[in-house]
């Protein structure tokens, strides 16, 4: 008998230690909410509970992936200064985040976006003929979120079933991961039993887990962004700003890439010579089905989608023999099909200097031309 009370009584000391823990880190965190909402770490990315604590109702939640590291710095870049009374943006996303993972937390945090809508940047190099590889997923795959995104009532159990199946079928060389979210798979479909206890535990286990890793970094966080009355900014004011900063990072070649981007990466390519027989690319891919899955959750949970379709450097993809003419108009065609989707179509601007600063990402023109896109969607000023 006195042992199983000392069980218990270590049982409730252990418990009333993590809710205090737990108490703990959601205050810091909402102390600090602006300094975790600027921050682009992973370990923000995969924590829902600190993205739930980072948001307001003027949040406008952007999902993508390399395309939003920073230019330069906080201070000067184009690409942050949405930042104002009555829009401010928080990033989701890196180098092989994709469709698939940015579905799971779009599932996991619906029921916290106050705004009402999020954003989505679609790259054409997600759209490759494998999509997000078995190479890539594992790293860019947050269970919290996954876990998360199969607790919401409102998703359908088809978009979870399919979740599921791509999630083990892009974790099937990492044992470890594939082996949890098989059991998450069995508990969902069985409802009750020990897998659904298992689920339970991992859920509370990867929730406060992620919490506490973005806990640890707030000490180096910078909340120290510029802020804008963005009513009053002249949008054709920044845009020749941001024609200023291209022309004095792209010297060295006509293609609008940064000096040094194009020394170390594109130099020796451009030397091969053009390539005379084009043909279409990125006309077929799983991302498309992924991209499906993304935007029917979205409709489900009660959410619009700014979808961002970001093109090519038009210019160096010619010369290099790559057309994505029918690429541009699948992805029209996809966003006509839903009536929660709002495209903001930025194809006209492929051909334009300093849209980009290297061959695929967005340059100073590009982050212009887009943010005021963002602004007038997500205000509707």
């Amino acid at each position: 008998m006195k042992k199983l009370c000392a069980v218990l009584a270590g049982l409730v000391l252990f418990c009333s230690a993590v809710c205090g823990l737990n108490g703990w880190m959601n205050h810091r965190i909402r102390k600090n909410k602006e300094a975790v909402r600027n921050a682009r770490t992973y370990e923000r990315f995969w924590s829902t509970q600190a993205q739930r604590l980072a948001m307001d109702e003027n949040t406008l939640i952007i999902f993508g992936s390399s395309e939003l590291v920073p230019l330069e710095d906080y201070q000067t870049n184009v690409s942050n200064f949405l930042n104002g009374a009555d829009m401010n943006v928080m990033t989701v996303g890196a180098g092989s985040f994709q469709s698939l993972s940015h579905t799971m937390t779009l599932g996991a945090l619906a029921g916290d976006i106050k705004s009402g809508k999020v954003a989505l940047f679609l790259s054409p190099q997600w759209f490759s003929e494998t999509g997000i590889t078995q190479e890539a997923f594992p790293s860019r795959f947050g269970e919290d979120a996954l876990l998360e995104f199969l607790a919401n009532p409102n998703i359908s159990q088809d978009n979870k079933a399919y979740v599921l199946e791509r999630t083990l079928d892009l974790l099937s060389n990492s044992p470890a991961q594939y082996a949890r979210v098989k059991r998450y798979q069995q508990s969902l479909e069985q409802n009750f039993g020990i897998n659904d206890i298992y689920t339970r535990i991992m859920s509370g286990f990867w929730n406060i887990r992620g919490e506490f890793q973005v806990y640890r970094q707030l000490n180096t966080m910078n909340a120290d962004l510029p802020y804008y009355d963005l009513s009053a900014l002249d949008f054709s004011d920044i845009l020749e700003l941001a024609e200023e900063q291209g022309e004095k990072q792209c010297t060295n070649n006509d293609f609008g890439v940064y000096d040094e981007y194009w020394t170390t990466y594109v130099q020796e390519t451009y030397n091969e010579g053009e390539v005379i027989d084009k043909q279409q690319v990125f006309t077929s891919s799983p991302e498309y089905k992924d991209l499906r899955c993304f935007l029917s959750v979205a409709n489900e949970v009660g959410l619009e989608v700014i979808l961002v379709s970001i093109p090519v450097n038009e210019k160096w993809y010619t010369y290099r023999g790559m057309l994505c003419d029918t690429y541009y108009e699948n992805i029209r065609s996809i966003a006509s099909e839903y009536d929660n989707v709002s495209l903001v179509d930025m194809t006209e601007y492929a051909g334009e200097k300093y849209f980009f600063k290297d061959v695929m990402h967005l340059g100073w023109k590009g982050w212009t031309r887009i943010n005021e896109a963002l602004y007038h969607e997500f205000t509707g000023k």
